[in-house]
């Protein structure tokens, strides 16, 4: 009798004293921390080719793909953290060499909110473009549609001289043969 009233007071005294899971504060240390995690997304725009492989083959739909207005490569993608289930198969199927263009950065990374609609758009990995770099890009395929243009007009009034000297030779001028028409 006082031996099971003593292991009574030892559980009661422990279960006071020792912190269980639940009572960790989430904010400072994780509840679990597992091997597997592969890391939030980093998007590189400067490399990724648009070829929409990684919004393909994502199981969940976690990713969608952000218009650019360039031309070519004119699509970025763009990561919902709320739904993606981390699997890493976009950074698998990235066809980009050497460097991958989405690529889960490793480490720890808390998902935290208050619960509001507001706070979801903290879990979307967005690409941020500076405008610089949509000038810059915008000026190039603007100098290459010029280039391109000169060199057709180019192309084409050679081709009326060619047309010029074979259709209409002069009278009384030699022709090709040497002799006078």
């Amino acid at each position: 009798m006082i031996l099971e009233l003593l292991q009574k007071v030892y559980r009661v005294s422990k279960a006071l004293t020792v912190k269980s899971p639940a009572q960790k504060d989430v904010r400072t240390h994780l509840m679990h921390e597992t091997e597997r995690f592969r890391g939030k997304h980093t998007v590189d725009y400067e490399t990724c080719i648009g070829c929409d492989s990684c919004n393909k083959i994502c199981p969940t739909n976690a990713i969608s793909m952000k218009h650019l207005p360039f031309k070519k490569q004119n699509i970025v993608p763009e990561v919902n953290l709320g739904v993606c289930i981390f699997c890493g198969l976009c950074e698998d199927v990235c066809p980009t060499k050497p460097k991958k263009s989405i690529v889960l950065s490793g480490g720890r990374y808390d998902m935290l909110s208050g619960g509001w609609h507001e706070d979801q758009e903290n879990f979307w990995v967005q690409v941020d473009i500076p405008q610089e770099y949509i000038d810059s890009r915008l000026e190039a395929e603007e100098a290459a549609r010029v280039k391109k243009e000169l060199a057709k007009k180019k192309k084409e009034a050679e081709a009326a001289m060619k047309d010029k000297e074979i259709k209409a030779p002069i009278s009384g001028e030699p022709n090709f043969s040497g002799g006078t028409l």
